[in-house]
């Protein structure tokens, strides 16, 4: 097996395809380290991550009281060929070896009254073994309208991880398809997933309605009172190393229209420059219409945004909301049950 067969040539769509009015919703969540490269630092993040995953999580796919839910684990160790070794960890622990290529774990529940359907976490290393893509996955199939139960949790562990991992890019996704591990903006801008992942650091990889922005990014941006000032977040949480998390709107169903086009002039700065293009012809389908369609060097104008998917069927698209006009930027709030407004500054926890 080649390691594009592994990781399906680099793209790797949600579990539950792409969405519509008449398909389950999903949720991702993507987190990226460029500490890969230290085995005593990546692998304790790994364990800590899968750690607040489950413990935040994993209560959605087993309620109380609730039988067991079925878990599968899978892992792939990388040979000196470069091809990939599979193994079957009893643990996730016995997964997070030195030669660590892929791991992933797996939940589907076994009670109708859980409030989601799916958990998975998968790791995978990339861009010469330097970067990890940490990336979770909550699905609803038969659960309608359970989404935003799931979602404070969510946003919660991105805070919590961030806090001590120092991520290079981060993003929360719902219900749309990713091309992880390289980001939508990679793709509409032609970057090679490489190139976007060694310059993480120095370019923003892009803007979601949840991004998580490295500490040198946020310095150039003027720290978190600047960003709290663009009016563009309606949260900004400031990091423990120095980064930020940054929600654009309170629910994902309002980040459209001109709320997209008020984060990207306010990172702009930090954004890697060129035109973007649509998706080439061998990428699945996306929605465009989360990014802003112009150079970041020149975030003025109309600024376009881009096609979103069309419905499930080929009907025609949706018609265009109401532009919204930007929140006043409000200091951060804690989500309800996981922490409140002023609370004490998270604790550093090093690895």
């Amino acid at each position: 097996m080649t390691n594009n067969e592994v990781n399906r040539g680099g793209a790797v769509p949600p579990m539950w395809g792409h969405y519509s009015e008449s398909e389950p919703d999903f949720a991702t969540c993507l987190l990226y380290l460029d500490c890969g490269d230290d085995p005593s630092r990546s692998l304790a993040l790994l364990e800590h991550w899968y750690d607040e995953a489950c413990r935040l999580l994993l209560p959605f796919v087993q309620p109380a009281g609730a039988p067991e839910p079925w878990l599968s684990l899978s892992a792939y160790e990388q040979n000196p060929d470069g091809r990939a070794r599979r193994r079957r960890p009893q643990r996730w622990v016995d997964g997070l070896t030195e030669g660590l290529y892929q791991l992933s774990a797996h939940w589907a529940d076994v009670d109708p009254a859980a409030v989601a359907s799916e958990l998975e976490l998968y790791v995978f290393r990339f861009a010469h073994q330097r970067h990890l893509k940490l990336q979770v996955s909550v699905g609803f199939e038969g659960r309608p309208g359970r989404l935003a139960q799931v979602l404070p949790a969510l946003v919660e562990l991105t805070r919590r991880v961030g806090d001590v991992a120092n991520p290079s890019y981060g993003e929360i996704v719902i219900n749309a398809g990713t091309v992880a591990p390289a980001t939508l903006l990679d793709s509409v801008l032609a970057r090679p997933v490489e190139e976007s992942a060694q310059s993480s650091r120095g370019y923003l990889r892009g803007y979601e309605w949840v991004t998580l922005c490295p500490e040198e990014l946020v310095a150039r941006l003027g720290g978190v009172a600047a960003l709290r000032e663009t009016g563009a977040f309606a949260e900004v949480v400031p990091l423990s190393y120095g980064g930020a998390l940054l929600r654009a709107t309170y629910s994902p169903a309002d980040y459209r229209g001109d709320r997209v086009r008020a984060v990207f002039q306010a990172l702009a700065p930090v954004l890697p420059p060129g035109e973007p293009r649509d998706l080439p012809a061998d990428l699945p389908g996306q929605d465009l219409s989360r990014l802003v369609f112009a150079d970041a060097g020149y975030p003025y104008g109309a600024l376009a945004l881009g096609a979103p998917l069309p419905p499930k069927g080929g009907g025609a698209a949706a018609a265009p909301s109401r532009p919204q006009q930007p929140v006043q930027a409000m200091a951060p709030q804690g989500w309800a049950g996981y922490g409140s407004p002023g609370g004490a500054a998270p604790v550093r926890r090093d690895f």
